[in-house]
């Protein structure tokens, strides 16, 4: 059962590395959109998509050492009480590593809903942008149609001061 566990350890060693590394590409990724670098953002994104995989991996590794353990739906808690059972210095690495995890997630969270509002903020600019362009090259107003000739004005929106001249 120690060797189980010590294997058990050591891909969730992994996975700690892995949601690290995930951790500074996002950091990267928020420098990407802040400085606006949209082609830098394709090879970062491409970079966070393979780190994903790579963690999927590792889950699937991990649940492949708990069907030994018992079930391999097991939690990390539920690996620790087993651990306690059998090998107490083993159960103390597994509890700072969920500790470690948690941290992580939590980080992982933050970082992501930072980006996503990156990313919101960024679109609506671009459409701002795009409609300060449109509206430079197509002029539209009630009085001048876009080949600036004069067009007759809706008499509804007149006021009735107006009407009464």
């Amino acid at each position: 059962m120690n060797d189980t566990l010590l294997k058990f350890k050591e891909v969730v060693d992994e996975e700690i590395h892995a949601y690290e590394t995930l951790g500074e590409l996002y950091k990267v990724k928020q420098s990407v959109l802040v400085q606006g670098k949209s082609d830098a953002l394709w090879d970062i994104d491409a970079q966070i998509i393979k780190k994903s995989d790579n963690i999927k991996e590792l889950n699937k590794k991990r649940k492949e050492i708990s069907k030994y353990l018992g079930d391999e739906n097991l939690t990390i808690s539920e690996i620790i009480e087993q651990a306690k059972a059998a090998n107490d210095s083993i159960a103390d690495k597994l509890e700072s590593q969920k500790t470690k995890l948690r941290v992580l997630a939590n980080s992982l969270i933050l970082q992501e809903s930072t980006n996503m509002t990156l990313v919101q903020h960024g679109l609506t600019m671009v459409g701002k942008t795009l409609d300060i362009i449109v509206g430079a090259l197509l002029p539209h107003s009630r009085q001048y149609n876009k080949l600036g000739q004069n067009v007759s004005c809706d008499n509804s929106l007149v006021s009735s001061v107006i009407e009464e001249a």
